[in-house]
């Protein structure tokens, strides 16, 4: 029996210790759990094809619109090189006009007359007076490209066609040239 006693002892001091004792205890807090659920909206398959359809439609109206941009731009850069063409061909035909109004002048004709009628005398006045032509007036008719292609005499008051003294005036070897620009005639008074 000494075990059995010892062991009532036993209980016994364990029970009056836990009752005289006090016990440490720790409070916790209870802790609630949150879980935050966030609501995911659920797709179906026929919604996420229709999103993503307009959001093509979208892409292509946005690359449809920088096409156009891209298309406005260079029709306006089109026009402004058009415009500077028309422009330029304005002021060149208004220079043109300009030219052509300035060499009608009567100053400018006379001055040309005067030029062509200095140059003949320089290359062609020694085989002119070799001729020994009696006549009041010579008319020499240019080329464009300055060649002489008829040469009349003033005799008794008509123009009379004279081959010999143009073949002697082909022969001339000229100092410098006359490009009229247009065909002329010159035409020299026997002084």
């Amino acid at each position: 029996m000494k075990r059995s006693t010892f062991t009532v002892l036993g209980v016994a001091a364990m029970t009056f210790v836990a009752c005289n004792t006090n016990t440490k205890e720790v409070k916790t807090e209870k802790v609630e759990a949150i879980n935050k659920v966030e609501n995911v909206a659920e797709e179906t398959t026929i919604q996420f094809e229709e999103r993503s359809m307009e959001d093509c439609i979208a892409y292509s109206k946005i690359l449809n619109d920088i096409k156009l941009l891209e298309a406005a731009e260079a029709q306006k850069e089109a026009d402004s090189i058009a415009k500077a063409e028309l422009d330029m061909k304005q002021a060149l035909a208004k220079a043109e006009a300009a030219r052509k109004k300035r060499e009608s002048s009567p100053e400018y004709l006379a001055k040309r007359a005067k030029d062509a009628e200095l140059w003949f005398k320089a290359n062609y006045e020694s085989v002119v007076k070799a001729y020994n032509s009696n006549y009041e007036g010579l008319k020499v008719k240019l080329t464009t490209e300055g060649d002489i292609y008829e040469v009349s005499l003033f005799l008794n008051g008509e123009w009379k066609k004279d081959q010999k003294l143009m073949e002697q005036l082909e022969k001339v070897e000229v100092s410098n040239d006359f490009e009229p620009g247009k065909a002329v005639a010159i035409t020299v008074k026997n002084a």
